[in-house]
């Protein structure tokens, strides 16, 4: 089997370099071709320069720039599948709280399964606020509400349904692109995969701690909150809906 990793980044100049490196170390170990690809929100740090020299001695190492165009996770994962060359799909956050050890488990369960996700919330994952509460970003319990509720009206056997940390075959995107506001993509993605009956399974992780900056997902009490609030309870209806009605 080959894999492509795609890397979404914004301003992720001070820990990049490494990130490439565990996971080059990762398909080293277990033996596999595998191809890195990084898109890029117009990142002002040095972030792409950083990329650019990497890629000099890695031929396997692709950089793509999103200039001028509206933030959107979905988008940027879209350009990185329709760019990747081989069949196995793997996406991640690009900030080490999705880490790349972790890869491993994904080779090891793709041959059974069409999905791959890694949750927050199942027995043996661990959370990088664990060991001290201090560390736990304001919007950890709007997510664990949120994703409660994505499992009581949607399917009870999937517990994060803003994992973002997947691996799943390229063919799956043959007739359909993700999309959405931003977390709330992975919720149409799931339901998608369920309504085509593609096998899904979740396997538990031990979360890292954002290596710098916020989380993009962060909520505040601000009209930010509001508008990701607003698309994350319109997906789980449109979703609870579309189940219902069988609507692919």
């Amino acid at each position: 089997m080959a894999y492509t990793v795609i890397l979404p980044t914004l301003n992720e100049n001070d820990h990049i370099n490494k990130l490439i490196k565990d996971i080059q170390i990762v398909f080293s170990g277990i033996d596999q071709d595998y191809e890195i690809i990084i898109v890029d929100d117009n990142s002002n740090d040095g972030t792409i320069d950083r990329v650019k020299e990497i890629q000099k001695n890695n031929s396997n190492i692709q950089i793509y720039i999103r200039k001028d165009l509206k933030k959107n996770i979905a988008e940027s994962l879209n350009l990185g599948i329709k760019k990747s060359k081989f069949e196995n799909i793997i996406w991640m956050d690009a900030d080490f709280q999705h880490p790349p050890d972790h890869i491993k488990s994904f080779h090891e369960n793709k041959k059974e399964n069409d999905v791959v996700i890694f949750s927050r919330f199942i027995q043996g994952s661990s959370r990088y606020f664990d060991d001290d509460l201090s560390k736990k970003e304001i919007n950890e319990d709007h997510s664990l509400f949120f994703n409660k509720l994505c499992k009581f009206f949607l399917y009870k056997d999937i517990s994060d349904y803003t994992s973002g940390f997947v691996c799943i075959k390229k063919k799956n995107f043959t007739n359909y692109k993700l999309h959405g506001y931003y977390g709330d993509y992975f919720i149409n993605l799931i339901v998608h995969c369920k309504l085509n009956n593609y096998k899904i399974t979740e396997l538990p992780f031990k979360e890292g701690k954002r290596r710098s900056g916020l989380s993009k997902t962060f909520m505040s009490y601000s009209s930010n909150y509001a508008i990701l609030g607003y698309h994350y309870f319109l997906s789980l209806l449109k979703n609870y809906l579309k189940k219902k009605l069988r609507i692919f």
